[in-house]
């Protein structure tokens, strides 16, 4: 029996610009961010910067302003690295 390795979530190293990474979910919606650049915090914190698209199962896709979300956060609610 074959088993397949999938790690929890990417690794910080990986988030640069040009990017993309994607959340997982259960319904056929799909969203997936694209790292614009990498940014500090007043304090220090790393920050990702981000366009996000959405796709649905219809083949409609949504694309939203560009987001920024702290790089842990942005790891937690984008694990999987669009290769």
């Amino acid at each position: 029996m074959a088993f397949l390795s999938v790690r929890s979530r990417a690794n910080p190293d990986e988030v640069r610009p040009g990017e993309s990474f994607r959340r997982r979910q259960e319904t056929p919606l799909s969203q997936t961010a694209t790292v614009l650049g990498l940014r500090e915090g007043l304090r220090g914190i790393p920050h990702v910067v981000f366009k996000l698209a959405i796709e649905c199962s219809d083949a409609n896709c949504f694309e939203d302003a560009s987001r920024i979300l702290a790089l842990e956060s942005f790891l937690d609610a984008f694990p999987e690295r669009v290769l």
